[in-house]
């Protein structure tokens, strides 16, 4: 019988125009789903399901805040200024025990939609956290 190890959730990283930015924290909305239409031409009694066009929800990155690295910031500002910068984000998942690249999930021509800066309260001793949520054109599996 096979070997089976899964995969943990703490072992990824996100890589933004192939730069990684570290702390990023979650990664939430990788969900890609399809149109299914049915064909019921020709002489069969049962129809036949047919995919169709791939839809992709939109994912969020989010990520312990350091002041001095602002590259989500800047990336929404393009987008506050009229001007949407589109870039490509890689979500790395890495094996726990060697920390070898085991696959990635690519999404290409991402633009921001939003986004989060964590509410600020002086009695909460917590990590400020910073999220951007993005849309994208296409995605494929390396």
């Amino acid at each position: 019988m096979p070997e089976y190890y899964p995969s943990m959730k703490t072992n990824f990283k996100v890589e933004i125009d192939g730069t990684d930015y570290a702390n990023f924290i979650s990664v939430s909305g990788l969900v890609s789903s399809c149109e299914v239409t049915e064909d019921v031409g020709g002489l069969d009694k049962t129809g036949r399901k047919i995919a169709g066009k791939v839809k992709y929800d939109t994912v969020t990155l989010t990520r312990n805040c350091d002041p001095r690295s602002t590259v989500l910031k800047d990336w929404w500002k393009t987008v506050e200024k009229g001007s949407a910068e589109k870039r490509n984000v890689s979500v790395v998942f890495i094996d726990h025990t060697t920390g070898e690249e085991l696959s990635r999930r690519n999404l290409m021509n991402c633009i921001p939609c939003s986004y989060y800066l964590s509410d600020l309260n002086s009695m909460d001793n917590t990590p400020l956290q910073e999220s951007i949520t993005i849309a994208f054109d296409d995605a494929n599996w390396d």
